[in-house]
């Protein structure tokens, strides 16, 4: 279905967009030597999150899906973005940890190959961005 597909089209180049972004924003960081457990990392890495979430979930409503396990899934992710912002910054670290392993999981089912860019970049993506993370969390 060439509409589906577009739809699809336009998920990942939003995706590409905010790791972009999410990239940039880290690097910045790191050249000018800000505090890295400051709070506003912390809301970066939920809306992160949130984002790539949202539209995973339109995605799924799109084939009128709604109320589907990826949906739940997806909205289980979101609110522990949510909660790390509100309760403790590990709930944001598990939400794109597990945000990670769900996507690498539901693009091997639908036939994708484990070793293209696109699979095992956002997987790469995630792991890391959870390592970081959890690394400023521990410290």
């Amino acid at each position: 279905d060439v509409e589906r597909s577009r739809g699809l089209g336009d998920v990942y180049k939003r995706q590409k967009l905010l790791f972009s972004l999410t990239a940039l924003y880290l690097t910045l960081l790191l050249l000018q030597r800000v505090p890295f457990a400051s709070p506003h990392i912390w809301l970066i890495a939920a809306a992160f999150s949130v984002f790539m979430n949202l539209c995973y979930m339109s995605e799924t409503c799109g084939r009128r899906a709604c109320l589907g396990p990826q949906s739940l899934i997806a909205s289980v992710l979101i609110a522990s973005a949510v909660l790390g912002v509100v309760m403790s910054p590990a709930f944001v670290v598990f939400a794109i940890f597990a945000q990670g392993v769900w996507h690498l999981t539901l693009r091997l089912q639908v036939g994708r190959r484990l070793l293209s860019l696109n699979t095992l970049g956002c997987f790469a993506v995630d792991m890391t961005y959870s390592a970081v993370l959890l690394a400023l969390y521990l410290r």
